[in-house]
């Protein structure tokens, strides 16, 4: 039976990279069914945020602080990404579904590794614009893909590499004894979103732009 769409894009590169018999070519066309994905996340997040920069002079009257305002914009980032995340693994489930006619139990433990790390992905793409830097957005597929390549070339790196983080083919759910730590990467990453948040307020506050950053980035 053929591999799930599920896996297929959302549960990463399926190889072992302490096996002597690696295929390359297997390697970089999973990692490549990898990407796709996140490269869809980003592209819907630069469009909200592209909105969100459009009504912003308007609705800003609604915050009375700075934090209010990025509270705001923070946590409707976290559902946009949340929603998107989970429209394109639904599609994916009833592509296997009609496939195969079951759906796998481990679906759940590839949702939640990949949606932990959509949300990670994402809040920094909103960081990245935040800051005026959201044509570096494309940089974050050469992250993803960069530092997976070197997890994947150095097992002893493999767990603090960022692109390792939310593959669950590379994680020790899939591998036992070689994997990925599922529970520290979540941590890593759950740490990261809170860092951005705190990051990206401290960055209003000390740059004094306040509501005014909705209009000074059309500028």
């Amino acid at each position: 039976m053929e591999q799930s769409m599920i896996l297929n894009f959302f549960g990463g590169v399926s190889q072992d990279p302490s096996s002597w018999t690696v295929d390359f070519d297997k390697v970089l066309r999973e990692l490549a069914g990898w990407l796709l994905p996140i490269g869809i996340c980003l592209l819907a997040e630069g469009l909200w945020l592209e909105k969100w920069r459009k009504i912003e002079p308007l609705a800003s009257y609604r915050y009375v602080t700075v934090k209010k305002w990025w509270r705001q914009k923070f946590m409707k980032n976290l559902r946009n990404s949340v929603l998107t995340a989970a429209v394109l693994f639904v599609t994916a489930m009833a592509a296997d579904t009609v496939s195969h006619g079951e759906l796998s139990d481990k679906n759940w433990k590839v949702l939640l590794l990949w949606l932990a790390h959509m949300i990670m992905t994402m809040t920094f793409f909103m960081l990245l614009d935040l800051t005026g830097a959201r044509k570096l957005a494309p940089a974050i597929l050469l992250l993803e893909g960069g530092t997976f390549l070197v997890g994947f070339s150095n097992g002893r790196m493999a767990r603090f590499m960022f692109g390792m983080w939310g593959m669950y083919c590379q994680s020790e759910w899939y591998f036992q004894d070689t994997g990925v730590p599922v529970l520290s990467s979540l941590l890593i990453e759950m740490t990261l979103i809170a860092l951005v948040y705190v990051a990206g307020g401290i960055f209003l506050e000390r740059k004094g732009k306040g509501f005014s950053y909705g209009r000074d980035c059309q500028n």
